[in-house]
């Protein structure tokens, strides 16, 4: 559970909702609390209407999920309506309790290795980014390796599981964060004494024509315009939905 309100999506403390607002704050709360099925009541004329058109909207559902720690994020999620108003959502997590413990061991030696109470949390991102990236490599083509436990026991890995690792070791360090999606891509979103910053590891993990692995940091604790400078194709997001990061 994020004890974190985002200005998109805000935990809410209710069983039911008034407007389209509250309906999308709800689906965050739940996905957010972890629970695998959970029910609510619409309390406004078209709420239903709302509610079924947020769930013809995939993106949606996949944008909320974005701003969740990963561990509550959702594989499938499915959507049951009653005639008298009531909404039951139920989830099916990405990850297994098995693949959690395995990549919080994971961490854990990581920490107890590389990391002290003394290293500012740049510096201990910046070793945690080049330790995966140094481990990991691109896996071009595939559309399997999208979650934090495939890269740390294949080393192989797509932005899905880049982003994954990174906002699971960022909530470990108890920095605000979230990732983001545009069409194509997925990285990450970082608070830092209250300043935002962007990270893509997947853009500094590049996969090199000659055939040679390269740790970059072009895409390190960047602002937008420092993003943008760099790329508007695969790095060009919804500024409606990802409020803090523009």
């Amino acid at each position: 559970y994020i004890n974190n309100n985002f200005k998109y999506v805000q935990n809410i403390d209710t069983n039911s909702v008034k407007n389209k607002q509250e309906v999308l704050n709800m689906i965050y709360t739940i996905i957010n609390s972890g629970d695998e099925s959970f029910s609510f009541n619409c309390d406004y004329d078209d709420c239903i209407n709302d509610v079924k058109n947020i769930i013809s909207d995939n993106t949606i559902f996949s944008n909320i999920n974005n701003f969740v720690h990963p561990y509550n994020s959702f594989n499938s999620i499915n959507i049951d309506i009653t005639d008298d108003g009531r909404i039951t959502i139920t989830t099916k997590k990405l990850y297994k309790d098995e693949e959690i413990d395995y990549i919080n061991s994971y961490i854990d030696n990581f920490i107890l290795n590389n990391l002290n109470d003394g290293m500012s949390n740049l510096d201990k991102i910046k070793l945690f980014h080049d330790y995966i990236i140094n481990n990991t490599i691109y896996d071009e083509g595939s559309n399997e390796s999208h979650s934090a436990y495939t890269l740390i026991t294949t080393g192989k890995s797509i932005c899905g599981g880049y982003s994954d690792i990174l906002s699971i070791f960022l909530h470990r360090l108890n920095l605000t964060n979230y990732k983001i999606t545009s069409k194509n891509h997925v990285w990450n979103l970082v608070n830092i004494d209250g300043v935002w910053y962007h990270i893509d590891m997947t853009w500094d993990d590049p996969v090199a024509s000659d055939g040679n692995q390269y740790l970059l940091h072009n895409f390190f604790m960047i602002s937008k315009d420092e993003l943008y400078k760099l790329d508007t194709v695969e790095h060009t997001f919804d500024e409606n939905i990802f409020i803090e990061a523009k």
